[in-house]
């Protein structure tokens, strides 16, 4: 298969660069290994950032870049973050176009609501489902524009050659085969790794961080992999969050005897740690809405309302809405420039999967949609430039191939032996102790060392379990990026945004940098 630009990943970034890559004349392919809506993007529900002044409040750009920066507790990157936030209005613009159906104001203009950590009412909602009003639309752009879907394909790793980008290794998991699909540029948005806090997380299974994965092997650097961003509101036993738009719409967040204990639209590391001392502190924690008007309620937040009386019994406009809180976002991935260039040429990344600097050390709520509708379109407008500069293929090393072909061979072997399933679910409560909410130095490290201990155990595991190639790709690849995350968190001495350690409590200005860490930190 050959494709002057491929797409790894179905989320916003991955779609709106497809989108545009079609728009501008490339011949293009989008690989997802699960249903193209099958993503974070899909699940998040509470809104999209962009400074449009539509509220009585008067946002601006300027404000949404310096909250944006403020979150970012020092180590944004200020130029990523100017051309985020000028760009984001026209996403918002481009997306209505496309044909999403933000909520409106009885003016005919795009309603806004409050967020955490914004004093602004900047972010665009449609009810509080606007991930799915966004991907369903963008989905159907997709199919219309013809685009190519590789439906149930595993991305393996990337090929390069003289360090430029010649395509990727794909698994075919209905043949079970090895293909290669050549691109002359390739845009990796495959996502972040929140779905490694299993049982502790809202994101879907398939966020395995394989692209951080595939860019660690390829030689590239990860960036500020500690940062890994707890939503305050999941709901409790479940992975469905419970969005900021029921804060934004005046939801408070209370103790079991129904007082109030934060600032419930202060920024998500705040909030989440305010819990969390709650917990310790033997108490529950609960989400009320009872003093909304039940129309507000049916109009902005019939989502929430539906699931938790689906899956907790529960009607919230009479009972609170009992929380935890989840991991949510991961702010860190493959180091790249400002929109998306890496140090292989003609490779990408962009979403959770990469870090352009535009979220350091906390990503402010309502970010993360927008974020994916820019810096996927000019990634787009960036490789379709470098595709025809380069006018052909870069051509593959089939040497390069065959470690792949074993590689899967071993891992048929391993499958046949392995309970993937039961392994994921230990590593999710290893990481959820050692490098959750709170961390230090003993926990950091035993962390690792479990971590080590599970790979040396999965080469000579005999429990009869059985499991599948794609299961097992993404089992390796969490042990990775585990481990990385871990390597990370060790280097940062201090706490900053939502890297809280227990040891290091206060910030530390020699730590206001990035922190990164390469295939040669990471011990086998």
């Amino acid at each position: 298969m050959k494709y002057d630009i491929v797409v790894i990943g179905s989320g916003i970034a991955g779609m709106r660069a497809a989108i545009e890559a079609k728009e501008l004349g490339a011949n293009v392919a989008l690989i997802t290994k699960a249903s193209p809506t099958a993503n974070n993007s899909f699940m998040a529900k509470g809104g999209i950032n962009a400074a449009l002044g539509n509220m009585k409040d008067k946002d601006s750009i300027v404000e949404h870049a310096h909250e944006t920066y403020k979150s970012s507790l020092g180590i944004g990157n200020k130029e990523a973050i100017r051309i985020f936030c000028e760009q984001a209005p026209t996403a918002i613009r481009e997306l209505s176009k496309y044909g999403v159906n933000f909520d409106k104001l009885k003016n005919g203009k795009v309603s806004q609501r409050s967020f955490g950590g914004s004093k602004y009412k900047r972010t665009v909602h449609a009810a509080d489902e606007t991930g799915s009003a966004i991907m369903k639309t963008l989905h159907n752009i997709i199919k219309d524009y013809n685009i190519d879907i590789l439906k149930n394909y595993m991305a393996i790793n990337l090929i390069t050659k003289n360090n430029i980008i010649s395509g990727v290794t794909l698994l075919d998991e209905v043949n079970k085969k090895v293909l290669v699909c050549e691109a002359k540029s390739l845009i990796l948005a495959s996502g972040g790794f929140a779905s490694l806090y299993k049982n502790h997380t809202s994101n879907v299974r398939d966020a395995t961080g394989d692209g951080v994965a595939m860019g660690i092997r390829a030689g590239l650097e990860a960036m500020n992999l500690e940062f890994v961003q707890f939503h305050p509101t999941g709901l409790e036993g479940s992975n469905f969050l419970l969005s900021e738009a029921a804060r934004g719409e005046g939801g408070k967040l209370v103790d079991e005897n129904g007082n109030s204990f934060v600032d419930e639209l202060n920024t998500r590391d705040f909030v989440t740690r305010a819990i969390y001392k709650e917990f310790t502190h033997g108490k529950k924690v609960y989400l009320d809405l009872t003093h909304l008007p039940e129309e507000l309620i049916n109009d902005k937040l019939s989502g929430i309302k539906k699931r938790v009386k689906t899956l907790k019994k529960l009607d919230v406009t009479k009972d609170f809405i009992p929380i935890s809180p989840v991991a949510h976002y991961t702010m860190g991935g493959i180091k790249t420039d400002t929109i998306g260039r890496t140090s292989i040429d003609g490779l990408f990344i962009v979403g959770e999967a990469g870090d352009n600097g535009v979220n350091g050390a906390n990503r402010l709520g309502g970010n993360s949609l927008s974020q994916g509708a820019v810096f996927g379109k000019i990634a787009a407008y960036e490789a379709i430039k470098f595709a025809n500069k380069a006018g052909k293929f870069n051509g593959v090393d089939y040497y390069e191939i065959m470690k792949d072909i074993n590689y899967i061979e071993e891992l048929k072997e391993e499958s046949k032996r392995v309970n993937a399933n039961e392994i994921r679910n230990k590593i999710g409560e290893i990481l959820f102790k050692y490098l959750g909410i709170i961390r230090d130095e003993e926990g950091i490290k035993k962390a690792y060392e479990e971590l080590v201990l599970i790979e040396e155990k999965i080469k000579t595991s005999k429990n009869g379990q059985t499991t599948t190639i794609k299961a097992m790709i993404e089992l390796k690849n969490i042990l990775l990026v585990a481990k990385a995350v871990a390597m990370s968190a060790l280097l940062r001495e201090e706490s900053r945004g939502a890297h809280f350690r227990s040891d290091f409590p206060e910030k530390d200005h020699k730590f206001k940098k990035d922190t990164l860490v390469t295939i040669s930190d990471i011990s086998v």
